[in-house]
């Protein structure tokens, strides 16, 4: 019998991610507010993007390499204030296993990332984190 690898995965991540980022900092979120195009304010956001897993097991063994993307939002006028969010990110996951009854998880692994200068209205933005995990049923 297989289970759901990437929903665990995912919940273990997001729990990491939430303990580890202090509301006054960044909203951790499965489904963040809208932001209005008007509206400027500095806001700051951490979000779960793609979950993608990869079977690493042989016939009736389930073993899987979960690629996990964080996507990190920063509305104002620094970039280096994107980038320390990203670090908190980094920090929060790198070296850590997740804590979800029926799995195993290996420690999750930095794979890279990415930032992008701001979006049209100047002030919007973003970044990607791409982190490895391995996964088992326990």
């Amino acid at each position: 019998m297989t289970i759901d690898l990437i929903s665990a995965a995912s919940d273990g991540v997001f729990a990491l991610l939430d303990a580890a980022i202090d509301p006054a900092i960044a909203e951790v979120a499965t489904n963040p507010r809208q932001i209005e195009p008007t509206d400027t304010a500095e806001r700051r956001f951490v979000l779960l993007g793609d979950i993608d897993s990869e079977s690493l097991g042989g016939k009736d063994e389930q073993l899987e390499r979960i690629t996990v993307q964080i996507v990190v939002v920063y509305r104002g006028r620094q970039r280096s204030e994107l980038h320390a969010l990203m670090h908190l990110a980094r920090e929060a996951l790198e070296g850590a296993r997740p804590a979800i009854a029926g799995v195993d998880f290996g420690s999750i692994d930095f794979a890279g990332a990415s930032s992008s200068p701001p979006a049209r209205d100047g002030v919007t933005h973003a970044g990607i984190l791409e982190f490895e995990v391995t996964a088992e049923p326990a």
